[in-house]
């Protein structure tokens, strides 16, 4: 992808409609990509991802994560409106001689356990809905949530943690802990996306190639049912 698609992509994707059933597990995703151990790259030069270290979450139980761009961030509002509406963003900068944005996203310190617990259901219950897809036949119904909670995973993820543009005709995305590339595959592979994952220091590299592939991975996790708006060409 191109940086102009880049950029379009994660528009659309914050605009993407929200299926409240499974907006908390989009939440999960977003906070668990951000979360983990490693530091995942944009297509520039700073952090995509800034890792708190543990005393902090210590020190703020109402943090829920913290990104670089305010895309991701207002998503993560957005999907937790219906479960946690305290949620807000506090936007800043920080770092010296290179300074980065930075997007912190929290509720008040007494309901972050609460919260912190809710996401991880919603995590659990998501990957099961993914393990439990594609099982033949199925009902139209079935599909439709193998397909909402299939996008809501890769949609959380690119948010969090990228997209980077992956060559022209191609993203990739860069995930910290085995869960999460575990759930992006099982995902993957009910949309029909093939996805190539590569073991890389920090965590795993997943690579979309070629621009069939691009294009349905992009219409399904910005909903629109067509990729044109958001790829050029």
């Amino acid at each position: 992808m191109i940086r102009s698609e880049v950029e379009a992509l994660r528009s659309a994707m914050v605009r993407a409609p929200l299926d409240p059933a499974w907006a908390p597990f989009e939440a999960a995703m977003l906070v668990r990509a951000a979360a983990r151990p490693g530091i995942c790259r944009s297509p520039g030069t700073r952090p995509t991802v800034h890792h708190p270290r543990s005393e902090r979450w210590a020190d703020e139980p109402g943090l829920l994560a913290e990104f670089d761009t305010d895309a991701a961030a207002s998503r993560l509002v957005s999907t937790l409106a219906g479960v946690a509406p305290s949620a807000l963003v506090e936007s800043g900068y920080q770092g010296g001689r290179h300074r980065y944005e930075i997007h912190r996203v929290s509720v008040p310190r007494e309901f972050g356990p609460q919260v912190h617990e809710m996401l991880a259901r919603s995590a659990s219950a998501g990957a099961a809905a993914l393990r439990t897809g594609g099982a033949a036949p199925t009902a139209p119904g079935r599909r439709r949530r193998d397909l909402v909670v299939a996008a809501a995973a890769w949609r959380g993820a690119l948010l969090a943690v990228g997209p980077g543009r992956g060559g022209p005709d191609g993203l990739a995305v860069r995930v910290g802990d085995p869960w999460s590339a575990s759930t992006l595959m099982r995902a993957a592979d009910l949309l029909r996306v093939p996805v190539r994952a590569v073991r890389r220091p920090g965590g795993q590299l997943l690579t979309v190639d070629g621009r069939a592939a691009l294009g349905a991975l992009v219409s399904v996790v910005t909903g629109a049912g067509a990729s044109g708006g958001v790829l050029a060409g």
